[in-house]
């Protein structure tokens, strides 16, 4: 298919503009903004759809800024920053909108406001990518989009202030290690006053190099671990006494006064300030009893589950990761929480000649999938029968049709918000209230 001329109408729930073109083709376009007359180059196509790329932007907006970092655009860690960050949420709402409309045949959405933070520094988490070249050079940073090369970062906006500064000031220090070339990725994390950095390796370290990362973490005051193969890891700095009867990489934060612990490879979510707040509104929605016994699906290391304990008889989790089972129920435990119970199972497989035995009537239900949505659960929620469900997504298209399902269960949407968790990108989230 040819290049093509088209103004960009409006957007999807990406941020993505949208082109009708003369041919009767409707085409999404990233970096553009309604208005915009564009040239475009389909990359792929249906005789329907067309996904293409800006070739030249003729006519910009005259609501188009200019990106705070200089790596947007060959870094694919943001999409929107050339858009203000009112606009960003403006826009994901009204394609949600218009969106859930249409597959839920609504004519009115209950919105309600929308939960936001700082724009700027929100990522307390990231992982870079390590490579160095024949000529010894090394390259620092995250992958381009829909590619493996990795652009070398020199500055991050959205990533946590602290984080920065240490991110570069190991780079020095990694080009002079004997084994370097063994070390893959950088994870970090920036959690209440602790900077955690850890290396992924894969092979050993000498004792050498292990010596240079110690004088550089201490220096920088930064917690440093070596990552093995299946999540083995060694503290570095500062160095554990009896590593033997503790794992050096438990990490923790803090919510609700509670504490949760969890490793490196489990889930937490990345902007500490929305988070809290998701967490709030989930307990305000629900408008929790002391006697209800709630069920919450998805549960992860207990970022719903904990907070819910503190405020009814009974909650049950359910995870599909066997790790952060053992963690939620060791959360419960350090945080004193006798009504917990935590399940393991793959919610996306659900028999019902295999009852689990989870799956039984309760008051209230909170669910929090993955990009895949809940179907599986979804289609058994009739038979827990709980009086309302709290869907929290990532995912609208999933999301949309969760609902749908639900709505045809006798299930009322009394309100939906965003929870502008990712600003600058395409990542939408959301969060929705149904009530019998």
């Amino acid at each position: 298919m040819a290049d093509f001329t088209g103004v960009v109408q409006h957007y999807d729930h990406e941020g993505k503009g949208i082109i009708r073109t003369e041919q009767g083709h409707i085409a999404f376009v990233p970096g553009v903004m309604a208005g915009e007359r564009v040239r475009v180059r389909p990359k792929t196509y249906t005789d329907k759809i067309i996904h293409g790329s800006a070739l030249n932007i003729l006519e910009p907006s005259s609501e188009r800024i200019q990106a705070k970092c200089g790596h947007f655009g060959t870094c694919g860690g943001c999409q929107l920053q050339y858009m203000s960050s009112a606009q960003q949420v403006a826009i994901k709402q009204e394609a949600l909108d218009t969106l859930f409309k249409k597959q839920l045949s609504l004519a009115d959405i209950p919105w309600q406001p929308t939960l936001s933070g700082a724009d700027w520094g929100y990522r307390r988490t990231a992982r870079l990518a390590i490579w160095f070249d024949k000529a010894d050079m090394l390259t620092l940073g995250f992958r381009q989009p829909g590619s493996k090369q990795i652009v070398d970062i020199e500055a991050c906006p959205i990533l946590a202030e602290k984080l920065m500064p240490k991110v570069l000031a190991i780079k020095p220090v990694l080009l002079t290690l004997s084994h370097n070339r063994k070390i893959t990725h950088i994870q970090v994390f920036q959690l209440e006053h602790q900077s955690y950095m850890i290396l992924r390796t894969l092979g050993h370290v000498s004792q050498e190099d292990k010596n240079q990362l110690q004088v550089f973490a201490r220096s920088h005051q930064c917690s440093l671990l070596l990552e093995y193969d299946k999540h083995q890891f060694e503290s570095l700095w500062p160095q554990q006494a009896t590593e033997t009867e503790h794992n050096p990489a438990i990490l923790n934060y803090q919510l609700d006064d509670l504490t949760f612990e969890f490793q490196p490879q489990n889930f937490i979510q990345i902007n500490q300030s929305v988070n809290e707040q998701m967490v709030q509104q989930a307990l305000d929605w629900l408008a929790l009893k002391p006697e209800d016994r709630v069920l919450d699906l998805f549960s992860g290391v207990g970022n719903f589950t904990l907070p819910l304990a503190k405020r009814v008889k009974e909650v049950m989790a359910v995870e599909g990761v066997n790790d952060m089972v053992t963690r939620l129920k060791q959360n419960a435990i350090l945080n004193g929480l006798e009504n917990v119970t935590a399940h393991q199972a793959d919610l996306s497989q659900l028999e019902e000649k295999r009852k689990p035995k989870w799956l039984k009537p309760i008051d209230k239900l909170l669910l929090d999938p993955a990009r895949d949505g809940a179907f599986a659960v979804v289609k058994k929620i009739p038979l827990l029968a709980p009086k309302q469900i709290l869907y929290v997504s990532c995912n609208p298209a999933t999301m949309a049709r969760d609902l749908k399902h639900l709505l045809s269960a006798d299930y009322r949407l009394t309100k939906i918000g965003l929870l502008n968790m990712f600003p600058h990108t395409s990542h939408v989230e959301a969060m929705a209230l149904l009530e019998k």
